[in-house]
């Protein structure tokens, strides 16, 4: 594995979105199960005792009460989702996918679950760990996703090949730039469509300790920036979800404010990782 080759902005050829538009926008619902008894992602950090109960129930939220608020708002805005699905969603959680399916969110694979990383697997490991996660999707929604996210960004040297062989066709897996750039592999490419961990709730609400209207307004001025650049060059923009986070109470009219003042803005083209996946292959 090797990272991306070098690639200046200011010497690329323009990058053409449908109908010219300057931006487009992709929301990234991450829909993720954490395994009972490993830490993970947490608000209070400090409360690590065994077995530790008050953020895996933070996180169990957003599966129970979250995602449904989630479901309603985005219906209500008219607003495309993909969703980066771990695997055993679809087992533990039929529910959730059912409503995937119903919603007509996109589902990106987003690896088992997330409290397993690749980092460290051998290859034999990891190729199952793909094929069961890609099989256990497939089944849910009748269809192969066509993109990939790995839980924590933890890859290995041969993850990007691995998932081209199993049928990925594009991966978040890059937060390096403002627009989708082909990543070489031995055997063919993949398409990298930027993410993002600047506007992202778990590093605005979490990290920062934003408040909802901080928060908000920090979408936002993400989003202003990249339609301002977007007049000479498009340009993508990730938002980066988590039910667990966005799908709480406090949090909800604020979400729904940033993502109302974007659907707003003209010569937007607010979309899924597949649509920007199919507009440039």
């Amino acid at each position: 594995m090797y990272p991306p080759s070098y690639d200046p902005l200011d010497r690329r050829p323009l990058l053409k979105l449908p109908n010219n538009e300057r931006v487009a926008v992709w929301v990234v619902m991450n829909v993720e199960h954490f395994t009972f008894g490993k830490l993970g992602t947490a608000i209070q950090p400090h409360l690590n005792s065994q077995p530790e109960i008050a953020n895996y129930g933070w996180r169990d939220y957003g599966n129970r009460v979250g995602i449904w608020r989630l479901f309603e708002l985005f219906a209500e805005l008219s607003i495309p989702v993909t969703a980066a699905v771990n695997g055993e969603i679809c087992t533990l959680y039929p529910e959730i996918m059912t409503a995937i399916n119903t919603y007509g969110w996109e589902v990106m694979a987003h690896g088992i679950n997330n409290s397993t990383g690749h980092s460290g697997m051998d290859k034999q490991t990891e190729t199952q760990t793909i094929e069961k996660t890609l099989s256990l999707l497939k089944q849910a929604t009748g269809k192969l996703p066509k993109g990939w996210l790995t839980p924590g960004f933890s890859i290995t040297e041969s993850t990007f090949e691995l998932l081209h062989g199993a049928g990925i066709v594009y991966t978040a897996d890059w937060v390096n730039d403002d627009q989708p750039y082909w990543y070489p592999l031995q055997d063919g490419r993949m398409l990298a469509i930027p993410y993002t961990i600047e506007a992202n709730d778990i590093t605005l609400c979490l990290s920062n300790r934003f408040s909802g209207a901080e928060f908000a307004q920090a979408i936002q001025d993400q989003f202003d920036q990249l339609w301002l650049d977007g007049e000479k060059n498009p340009r993508i923009m990730a938002i980066g979800l988590h039910p667990f986070i966005v799908g709480q109470p406090l949090r909800m009219k604020y979400l729904k404010q940033c993502l109302s003042y974007i659907k707003s803005k003209p010569d937007t083209w607010i979309t899924t990782g597949e649509a920007i996946y199919e507009h440039l292959s």
